[in-house]
């Protein structure tokens, strides 16, 4: 037995190999090679067992282990092509690992506890563990040691939030309620009997309050849908004119916001309906299955489309730790078109709060990063195949895949005995004619003028090739967004009415040659019947998403091979790569395509047709499905050792992700207060920045903020209340109280008036530029730099000055330790780029200098590596405890500049050596990953806990009680008290941060 530090794991995965094959695991454990496919872990089957190839090996306990399988044939390595790694983690000391399919996903692993020294079992104890916990032993079958743990996919459930059910609820004449299946709609596709679905989403029609409970029971019966029953009018305003009208066409490049009196124009009363609609869903997502909600422990979060964004924001607030995917079924616009919309910040911050954000193309995605960089100043980076955005200590995957068709149900459909019947009788309608077929939803963006007035010009200009001898056929199916109402909109109305009139006039010049089917007419039978028959596919969509129809085209010309001309704005035309791709704008090279395809030899279109079934067969939505659930749950696997938690409330509020061994919580202001009032030596360090700006708004997502070192910001002044703070804390005897700024010294001074520090200064000290200078005890300020080598200064000037001539609209802030190369004011992508660019150039030529270069939001500052904030706090501190062991120590800072004081002021033990009970609270502005221990929500919970310890304080004008004077300093009677005040904390002359000598003795 490996005693509890090894794992003893055994590796099986299904592989269909080739002669002469051989199957290994390799990934970041060293008996499986480090990633090295020459020294992977080799797996063995046998006649018997074949496909299933297996091996056992040993890894330490407790290990986090991430692996691929890999086939290597005839010396060619051939990888899993998944977009993340499989992983497992060791806290079991037997495991037996199926990992199903090469490619495919994990069907369970088996377990047995690690046996302790007393004969206890550690580690996660299964359902099915033996409660006795006998010690395991060499006695019994190996499988009775072996426990049952769910795997990736598992029986773990899913629940799929969407605007509306997959499913069709109608009233009958007799009065009942008759449910079926709505195989329109993306999300009915996404149906997998092997997996535990559950639907939540509004039931399509309003129904009386007194029909909702059997409806309710029906739907989670027969077809696991939770329904949420929303008021007719707020669904028709939130889903058809909101969602429709608004959002959908900004999404696709179309900016109607400010236009009075059309469907577009924003309304602030709208945003707020759709807030609640989806806060209703959310919540009804996240009720638990014991209160008959769907949400079970481990169930992961599905959320589909741009009607449903601001769902992750409230699920990750009412259950944090709940897995959440979100997926684009549309287009995702670019930076410029996406900053017009009023909500954009509060929209990006919501989708943030998922896991994992899934679109179909890179473009898509690309637009979303531009967006997290341009308008929140987060980064993103890429780490084996998944990009990852850096936000609140976690990081958002983000993930490209085209989504999956319905293969299955499309072949089923496509030879139903209706669809069969219907093809035949089309065909002899149309017979001796090639047959143009296109289908779009109704709508301005699918380019249906731009189709028929390139139909024209071919019938037009070679009439006498095609006149009667070829015929359009226009499908029209209703908008998937069309919810509430049953009728079009009034902006679909006048472009159907413009369409119907083009047909017209086409007709009237060449009979017959367009046959319309209009939305209410169009279903998947006579839709699949005309494909059955089409000799040509064309789509000329001006920006669309997601179109089944170019899929189904190809799934139903499998006998007359016909070829496809598709727009190069349609989502799926890079996939369809056997396709003509045309520019719909340009009609003659539309025209040109489609005589083209309508000309194409047999062997072309046996060619084109291959390379379009290939791939259009095998992209089934089912792996679409398990793929992306697979990366949501991969998103989460970093999660051991940290804790989930929310901040603030409304749109700004933000989901973070902590260390869950730090102690890290809210901060107690009595609990202060009653420290401070026990304490006889204390240290107030006070970070000055952005958490004592009079106007900020920290807690709160600062949209801005990058520009905060822009040329001509300055940081705000400081306000008469925290001046007179500040005051109080310094005329108790029993403190010493510093300010900490990243500032130029000049900056400082000017800051804090004359009067402060010659009133104060015994008590009161000041530090600039990250501690590289401070201020206490004297007119004048202090260095502590003078030893330091600046001559790397020159090296670094001149380098900056070249990247502020090659970058228009940057600048470079010197100060006396420091230099800063700021680009807020450029384009946030070449500024970016060239801020790489100058940190590998500074690290070049700055290789041998005692320096730190140090990239930050929209900077690149180069500082003394020896001097920090922690740096000065601990001069500080070893100054103060030379007189009198420090008994209470309060910190406080706001930005990523006071780690290295947080680190310093957490470490206890340095304080315990001399005052055993000293009270140390380590405090940020703001809940974010931090060292310090505590957090304030906001500023003004700080000025609170500051006007509470100034009241407690023992100023030096007012008389002393007896217990007061037996905690201050024992000293002479006969030294005045303003001298006193002038000499009770310093020590002689000659200390570490130069402070005043002591007065000469009475």
């Amino acid at each position: 037995m490996t005693s509890g530090l090894f794992t003893r794991v055994t590796f099986k995965v299904s592989v269909e190999t080739e002669f002469g094959d051989a199957v290994f695991v390799t990934g970041n454990a060293p008996i499986l090679g480090y990633w090295k496919t020459d020294k992977g872990f080799k797996l063995e089957t046998k006649d018997g067992d074949y496909p299933v190839w297996s091996g056992q090996a040993l890894i330490h306990s407790g290990f986090s282990l991430e692996y691929k399988y890999i086939i290597v044939r005839n010396g060619e390595v051939i990888w899993e092509t998944g977009p993340v790694n499989r992983s497992l983690k060791m806290t079991f000391e037997m495991m037996i690992v199926d990992d199903g399919w090469f490619n495919g996903i994990r069907v369970g692993v088996q377990t047995a506890p690690i046996q302790k020294e007393d004969g206890t079992l550690a580690g996660v104890q299964s359902e099915t563990e033996d409660k006795s916990k006998k010690p395991l032993n060499g006695a019994g079958s190996f499988s009775s040691k072996l426990s049952t743990s769910s795997s990736l996919g598992g029986s773990q459930g899913v629940v799929i939030v969407a605007a509306v059910l997959p499913v069709k609820v109608s009233k009958t004449g007799e009065g009942e309620y008759d449910i079926v299946w709505d195989t329109q709609r993306a999300v009915s596709k996404v149906r997998n009997p092997k997996r535990n679905f559950k639907y939540v989403g509004w039931v399509g029609v309003q129904i009386p309050e007194q029909d909702q409970q059997s409806i309710r029971e029906r739907l989670i019966k027969d077809f696991s849908c939770f329904p949420v029953f929303l008021d007719h009018g707020m669904a028709y305003r939130v889903f058809d004119i909101f969602c429709q009208s608004v959002l959908s066409p900004l999404f696709h490049h179309i900016i109607e916001l400010a236009e009075e009196g059309s469907e577009a124009c924003w309304n602030w009363d709208h945003w707020h309906e759709y807030e609640k609609v989806n806060k209703a869903f959310s919540d009804l997502a996240l009720t638990t299955t014991a209160q008959g909600g769907p949400y079970g422990a481990g169930d992961r979060l599905w959320v589909l489309d741009y009607e449903m964004m601001l769902v992750p924001h409230y699920a990750s607030r009412k259950n944090p730790n709940a897995p959440i995917g979100y997926s684009f079924l549309s287009v995702f616009p670019s930076t410029e078109v996406f900053r017009v919309l009023p909500v954009r910040i509060e929209v990006l911050c919501a989708l943030l709060c998922s896991d994992l954000v899934s679109f179909d193309l890179f473009e898509y995605a690309r637009h979303f990063l531009h967006c997290c960089s341009r308008l929140l100043g987060l980064e993103h980076r890429s780490r084996r195949g998944l990009i990852g955005v850096d936000y609140n200590g976690r990081r958002v995957n983000v993930r490209c895949g085209l989504i999956g068709f319905h293969v299955s149900g499309t072949r089923e459909l496509r030879d139903s005995e209706r669809v069969v019947k219907l093809r035949a009788e089309y065909a002899k309608e149309l017979e001796g004619k090639k047959v143009i077929v296109s289908c779009d939803k109704m709508d301005r963006l699918s380019g249906i003028t731009l189709k028929l007035t390139a139909f024209e010009s071919l019938m037009r200009h070679s009439s006498h090739v095609w006149s009667g001898k070829v015929v359009l056929v226009q499908l029209m199916r209703m908008p998937y967004s069309t919810y509430a109402s049953k009728e079009l909109l009034p902006g679909q109305l006048r472009e159907l009415k413009q369409i119907e009139e083009m047909v017209q006039q086409i007709n009237e010049a060449f009979p017959d040659s367009v046959r319309l089917i209009k939305p209410f007419d169009e279903e998947p039978a006579i839709r699949l019947a005309y494909f059955g028959i089409g000799s040509l596919y064309l789509n000329t969509s001006v920006r669309t998403g997601l179109d089944w129809s170019p899929f189904e085209f190809v799934m139903c010309s499998e006998k007359q091979m016909a070829p496809l001309c598709v727009s190069e704005f349609l989502g799926c035309s890079r996939v369809l790569s056997g396709s003509f791709s045309v520019n719909p704008w340009n009609v003659d090279c539309v025209v040109d395509a489609v005589e083209k395809g309508l000309q194409l030899s047999q062997t072309d279109r046996q060619t084109r047709l291959k390379r379009l079934y290939q791939f259009v067969a095998n992209y089934d939505i089912d792996k679409w499905a398990d793929s992306i659930l697979t990366d949501i749950l991969h998103a989460r696997k970093d999660d051991n050792g940290t804790q989930n938690t929310g901040l603030g409330l409304g749109p700004d509020s933000r989901f973070l992700r902590l260390e869950a061994n730090s102690v890290y919580t809210h901060l107690d202001i009595n609990e202060v207060v009653e420290k401070y009032k026990r304490s006889s030596r204390r240290v107030i360090l006070l970070d000055y920045g952005s958490a004592y700006a009079p106007h900020s708004l920290v807690g709160n997502l600062m949209v801005d903020a990058r520009r905060a070192g822009a040329r001509g910001a300055t940081p705000s002044r400081p306000d008469a209340e925290f001046i007179e703070s500040v005051k109080s804390l310094a005329k108790d005897e029993r403190n010493t109280v510093f300010l900490l700024s990243s500032q130029e010294t000049s900056m400082v001074q000017e800051w804090f008036p004359k009067d402060l520090w010659d009133q104060y200064w015994a008590n009161l000290g000041v530090t600039a530029e990250n501690g590289c200078f401070y201020r206490w005890g004297k007119a004048t300020w202090e260095s502590l730099t003078d030893e330091l080598d600046f001559s790397w200064k020159e090296r670094a000037r001149k380098l900056l000055r070249m990247y502020t001539d090659r970058v228009h609209g940057t600048y470079i802030q010197e100060k006396a330790c420091s230099l800063v190369w700021h680009y807020a004011d450029c384009d946030q992508d070449w500024g970016a780029m060239q801020a790489r660019e100058l940190t590998d150039h500074l690290e070049d030529i700055l290789e041998t200098d005692e320096v730190d270069i140090i990239p930050g939001q929209c900077r690149v500052e180069v500082r003394p590596k020896t001097i920090n904030k922690g740096v000065a706090v601990e001069l500080l501190l070893r100054t103060i405890e030379k007189k009198k062991p420090v008994d209470f120590v309060l910190c406080v800072g706001d930005d990523r500049s006071d780690e290295d004081m947080f680190a310093l002021i957490r470490d206890r033990q340095r304080f315990n050596e001399n005052a055993p009970n000293c009270a140390v609270y380590a405090c940020t502005v703001g809940l974010r990953p931090s060292h310090a221990r505590y957090y304030l929500n906001e500023m003004q919970e700080l000025r609170k806990l500051l006007k509470n310890l100034q009241d407690k304080s023992i100023s030096a004008n007012r008389s002393y009680s007896t217990t007061d004077l037996t905690l201050l300093d024992n000293r002479s009677s006969s030294t005045p008290l303003s001298q006193r005040r002038r000499t009770s904390d310093f020590i002689a002359a000659g200390d570490v941060m130069g402070s005043p000598a002591t007065a000469e003795k009475s």
